[in-house]
């Protein structure tokens, strides 16, 4: 069997101080900058990671991985970033070089039933009349309607946040911290809804020992997988009883600040594991494990890992 070919991964972006897709060169500028080489070049899946932004916002505690983040960057007027026309063309552009487009956005699950207001859309076209509609809801205890099992509210809420994603085609849609739901539940519900429509699922980071998933798939940073199989807690699901593609994402050789593969080699070598010299070795090994590498686009492009 081939060698699972890497992941192009894109992100973080900080807005407004966006750092992938710029208001000069836009959507279309990242495709034909980017993604267009790394896709001729035999990378076809590019991985956007928050696709419309980090926020940080009142109220919510330390979370810059937002599920509303297309709303909170229109609300900033980042109209080139968050334009929904611009993204459908350049999946559809994606589409036809036989490349496929993953987005990852922040946890549904950290919204409550009934929404919290700081997660009612405010600026994005239709915000006002579903905010009207949840706030409505709430008050005459509609959100919490049998017949749906209490996800009303949030269904209609998150559906709208992920929309955007959804219109454009992504092949994929990933949750962060979100493996913490339970069959029939809100987040079970949203994810099996998006299945049936063939899209494809990923959850961050890791299952729970004996939960009933749906068949989703996982991405997880190299650092946490690595003190999983070395190392789980008691209600982490072991390894070889894991369903679904296995995404885990590489740190990168030069990044500055936190040095990500120290922290993965001191692991490895309190289980006398081999250390890791590089982003390559890393690569090599997830591969070798057979689960797919993501890798940051530029350093695909550039060569430094293959």
């Amino acid at each position: 069997m081939a060698s699972p070919v890497p992941v192009a991964f894109y992100g973080f972006q900080l807005a407004p101080d966006v750092k992938v897709v710029t208001s000069d060169r836009s959507w279309q500028g990242w495709f034909e900058d980017t993604a267009r080489p790394l896709i001729e070049q035999g990378v076809r899946v590019q991985h956007l990671h928050n696709p419309f932004g980090l926020h940080q916002v009142a109220g919510r505690g330390d979370r810059v991985m937002q599920v509303d983040q297309f709303d909170l960057s229109y609300c900033q007027g980042l109209r080139w970033l968050a334009d929904r026309t611009a993204v459908a063309r350049v999946v559809r552009d994606i589409h036809d070089l036989g490349g496929a487009v993953h987005a990852y956005v922040g946890a549904p699950i950290v919204v409550r039933q009934p929404p919290q207001d700081t997660y009612l859309p405010k600026c994005s076209p239709g915000s006002t009349r579903l905010s009207r509609q949840v706030r409505l809801l709430s008050r005459i205890g509609g959100c919490g309607s049998r017949l749906t099992r209490g996800c009303l509210c949030w269904g209609r809420l998150i559906a709208f946040h992920i929309d955007p994603l959804i219109d454009a085609g992504v092949d994929a849609i990933g949750f962060d911290a979100s493996h913490e739901f339970h069959p029939g539940d809100c987040m079970d519900r949203l994810v099996r809804s998006l299945l049936a429509r063939r899209i494809e699922v990923m959850i961050e980071p890791w299952p729970r020992k004996g939960r009933d998933y749906p068949p989703v798939n996982w991405i997880i940073r190299e650092l946490l997988y690595q003190r999983i199989q070395l190392d789980p807690q008691s209600d982490e699901a072991p390894l070889d009883s894991v369903r679904g593609t296995i995404y885990r994402i590489v740190p990168t050789d030069t990044g500055a600040g936190f040095d990500e593969r120290a922290a993965i080699n001191e692991i490895r070598t309190k289980f006398n594991q081999q250390p890791f010299n590089s982003s390559q070795e890393i690569v090599d090994a997830v591969r070798g494990a057979g689960h797919i590498p993501v890798v940051r686009a530029r350093q695909l492009a550039s060569g430094e890992v293959t």
